[in-house]
């Protein structure tokens, strides 16, 4: 068996769109790689809880930069700062301000200038002495490098900034310091590091002091987004830490040399911090601006904050006023300074929150890709429309909640939307392709549709399945005359059959499309009859009418019988003048009513009427009613009778309308042989009675209701009747004995009794 074409065509999209995607993702497509930053972006925010730190920040804000002047400060402020910080015993004070540079001061430019102009004009007497002791003193004053440089030597954990120019260089360079090779290694080949073209270090007097150094270079990602830490950077044959590693290292009293490095991952000691094939490391933001304590710089140096605020913690020093810190776009928030980016860097290197990607991640997405493929290919051809995009979306859902959950929860980074973005294309592609085939064979089978439905609709119609024959018309277009017209004869049909609510629902449809004929004053009278309905339904009146009342255009119909006119009602029911319009005769419709019997009895009574009375419909005999047929049409059980012009013998029994003698004779002949008959047959009557024999005009004598009488004693509510009915029971019938044609006897004895004496032979009301 040869696979169908559209099967086929399935397959090809599904293997294309993934080979694509699956390429695309491996070579880090920009358009793709910055949608799935974005997610990168969402999933870090939601991972952001407040960090129990030893970071704390000293930041030159706004209010200290109002109050101390314009920036730059002079250096004795900073020197003020780290000698007051150094009072609580903190772990590391590390400054983010570079100071690659000697301050300018102009005051201490031109007392050197003197300085040195006394000692170039030669002999010094006691007077120029002492000026030079005077200007040595105010060089002293006036020189803020060596009040810091003073500072950074007494606290003993300062930690200093550098910076690195990106560029290629060899490997060998001849300006490194001494300084600077106690913090570094040599550079492994086996990583790609970030490298240099020329380094920025601080002022010689500043190296002399410090504890150690560390860049601060930052390197965002290609959509401009800064969220990965260069922990290293290469220059020359020698590798160089971050600012924020050289803080977390000397946190734990450990230097560079301390670090082991590897490809994918660098330990420290026992901690190993998993990285990029350049040496990065993605950063866990905790949270935006302020997550971290701040104190701003003037409080600490004015003593405001106490000393003790800052033991065994990480002091950072950096600014974050408007106009003169440095603030990238980071996950956390759009403009974030750069000492709370170190910040952030240190926590995630010391609470070991790291964020990375596995080595399994690439093999993960490509073989859910692969999965999705063959979803594509196989499965979603196979469903429906709405069922195919139900399941889609659920497994859109679980592959970015489980991408989410373990961001969140364990740190691993896997892409979200190669694999998201494969099934909604082959989603959108795969059933646009099948919308546009099926649309083409749909306009080439539409015609033919439409008029098989007119033809299945008639037929259904013509046997009488009018629900069937409705469901067939509906599939038409309502626009169409000729549907108007025929909905509108099945409505009829409805009406006939006296199924108010479903004409009313047909003239309903055929309203959608517009005023039609008298549609809307039938769907009016169709809802009165609904509320007023015939007998034979729950809860109908015992004084109801089969016959619609001014409202239909054509007489009802039981069966095959159109009801012409009501003859008169009985206990169970109503009879009916019905015409059959096959062999046009004339019949008496007796309606049986089962919704007063009690419902737990209500199926084996109807299945033993159906079958007495079909039993009776066998017996033909001049003394018997002729009974043409029994059945139950929608609601209501009926039985079609031989139509008699006379009355029955219940108007006889008064004394001013006595029979002679012989004429009863006569009569009661008449009845036994009928009965006779009807015994020998193993049928019996079990309700003889003056009511239920007729005598004609032409003076024929009738026996009818046989197999209908059982019916009416097994009533629940029809006491009354039963109670007056057992005056002409024989003795086994009124104890519920079996009984026979015997029975029958003694009631046609009752009855000739009445008939003779006008009163009945038992006198008793039970």
């Amino acid at each position: 068996m040869k696979p169908s074409k559209s099967l086929l065509n399935n397959w090809v999209i599904a293997a294309v769109l993934t080979a694509i995607m699956i390429v695309l993702s491996q070579l880090e497509w920009y358009p793709l790689q910055t949608l799935e930053y974005k997610t990168y972006d969402v999933r870090q925010r939601m991972r952001q809880k407040k960090p129990d730190s030893p970071v704390v920040i000293v930041a030159i804000d706004d209010q200290s930069i109002q109050k101390l002047g314009r920036w730059p400060w002079p250096r004795t402020y900073v020197a003020e700062l780290i000698d007051a910080v150094n009072e609580g015993k903190p772990s590391l004070i590390a400054t983010n301000i570079l100071f690659t540079e000697a301050d300018r001061n102009s005051g201490l430019e031109e007392v050197r200038a003197i300085r040195k102009q006394i000692e170039d004009g030669g002999k010094i007497d006691a007077r120029l002495n002492g000026v030079l002791g005077a200007l040595n003193q105010a060089e002293r004053r006036l020189d803020n490098d060596a009040f810091l440089a003073e500072s950074i030597s007494r606290a003993r954990n300062v930690l200093l900034p550098m910076y690195f120019i990106p560029g290629q260089q060899p490997d060998t360079r001849a300006d490194i310091v001494d300084q600077l090779k106690k913090n570094s290694l040599n550079a492994p080949d086996f990583i790609s590091f970030q490298s240099a073209s020329e380094q920025s270090l601080p002022i010689k007097p500043f190296l002399q002091g410090a504890s150690a150094f560390g860049h601060l270079n930052l390197f965002a990602d290609e959509d401009g987004t800064l969220r990965r830490e260069t922990l290293f950077i290469r220059y020359g044959s020698q590798i160089f830490p971050s600012f924020a590693l050289q803080a977390a290292l000397a946190y734990q009293n450990k230097t560079v040399a301390d670090v082991g490095l590897a490809p994918g991952a660098f330990t420290v000691g026992t901690t190993s911090v998993p990285v990029d094939r350049s040496g990065r490391m993605f950063i866990d933001f905790k949270g935006k601006f302020g997550t971290f304590p701040y104190y701003s710089f003037v409080d600490v140096i004015s003593g405001r904050i106490a000393p003790e605020t800052f033991h065994n913690k990480i002091v950072l020093i950096g600014p974050v006023a408007t106009g003169i810190a440095g603030f990238e776009v980071t996950p956390a928030q759009p403009s974030f300074p750069g000492v709370e980016i170190s910040a952030n860097v240190i926590d995630t290197l010391l609470s070991k929150s790291f964020i990375s990607r596995p080595a399994w991640s690439t093999y993960a997405e490509i073989f859910i890709m692969l999965a999705m493929g063959i979803f594509l290919a196989i499965v979603l051809p196979r469903l429906n429309a709405g069922l195919s995009a139900l399941i889609s979306v659920c497994v859109l859902i679980a592959w970015n909640g489980f991408a989410v959950w373990l961001f969140v929860s364990q740190g691993d980074w896997l892409g979200m939307i190669a694999p998201s973005f494969l099934l909604i294309a082959g989603y959108i592609v795969i059933v646009s392709l099948r919308f546009m085939l099926t649309e083409k064979h749909s306009e080439l089978v539409e015609s033919d549709s439409i008029e098989t439905s007119k033809m299945l609709g008639l037929s259904f119609q013509g046997q009488g399945l009018l629900d069937l024959a409705f469901e067939k018309f509906r599939k038409c277009p309502i626009e169409d005359e000729t549907v108007k017209d025929l909905l509108y004869n099945l409505a009829l049909d409805f009406e006939r059959k006296r199924m108010f609510n479903k004409a009313g629902a047909v003239y309903e449809h055929i309203f959608t499309a517009g005023e039609y004929k008298d549609v809307k004053d039938r769907i009016a009278t169709m809802k009165s009859a609904g509320e007023t309905m015939i007998l034979g339904t729950a809860g109908s009146r015992r004084e109801a009418t089969v016959l619609l009342q001014g409202g239909g255009a054509a007489g009802p119909t039981i069966g095959r019988f159109e009801i012409q006119k009501e003859l008169g009602r009985g206990a169970m029911g109503t009879v009916f003048l019905g015409k059959d319009h096959k062999i046009n005769r004339m019949v008496a419709i007796k309606t049986i009513r089962f919704d007063e019997i009690d419902p737990e009895q209500s199926a084996e009574v109807k299945q033993r009427f159906f079958r007495e009375a079909e039993a009776a419909g066998a017996l033909n005999h001049p003394n018997i009613v002729t009974i043409y047929d029994v059945g139950e049409d929608y609601d209501l059980a009926y039985v079609a009778m031989e139509l008699l012009d006379g009355c029955d013998l219940s108007s006889l029994t008064k004394s001013d309308k006595k029979l002679p003698f012989a004429e009863v004779l006569r009569i009661i002949g008449a009845v036994a042989e009928g009965l006779a008959f009807a015994s020998e047959r193993g049928i019996v009557h079990r309700d003889i009675k003056p009511a239920n024999i007729m005598r004609l005009n032409n003076g024929d004598i009738k026996i009818a209701d046989f197999g209908i009488a059982r019916i009416t004693a097994t009533s629940t509510t029809k006491t009354g009747m039963v109670m007056g009915t057992p005056s002409y029971m024989s003795p086994e019938q009124v104890l519920g004995h079996k009984v026979d044609g015997r029975a029958d006897l003694f009631s046609l004895g009752v009855v000739m009794y009445e008939l003779l004496s006008c009163r009945k032979p038992f006198a008793g009301e039970s």
